[in-house]
């Protein structure tokens, strides 16, 4: 084997590595949080969003309601102080959006 090839194999071990640490960081998770700020009341998912500046999806919504009920939101629902959102978002950006909504809740799906 010509030396040209033990670079070819290096060069694609390194970007099987970087490609392998990109997913791992990069890649998307679902966490749930529990509102419990009261500047958040009354605000629509759309305003919230804008406000907090980050990439993120909301899933899902258990209302705090006594209906419990479960709901998939858009831009103009509102949310309310105790409500359960089921969140997508980058490691990077969970965190910011906890502290900005609320607190974690143990439990995800």
């Amino acid at each position: 084997m010509s030396s040209s090839w033990f670079i070819v194999l290096g060069e694609m071990s390194v970007l099987f590595i970087c490609l392998y640490w990109y997913l791992q960081h990069n890649h998307e998770r679902k966490f749930a949080v529990v509102i419990e700020h009261d500047s958040i009341e009354g605000l629509t998912l759309g305003k919230v969003e804008e406000l907090i500046s980050r990439r993120f999806v909301v899933r899902e919504i258990r209302l705090a309601d006594s209906s419990n009920c479960i709901v998939h939101p858009d831009d103009d629902t509102v949310l309310h102080h105790g409500d359960h959102l089921l969140i997508q978002a980058r490691p990077h950006e969970i965190e910011p959006i906890i502290a900005f909504l609320g607190q974690r809740e143990n439990t995800t799906k």
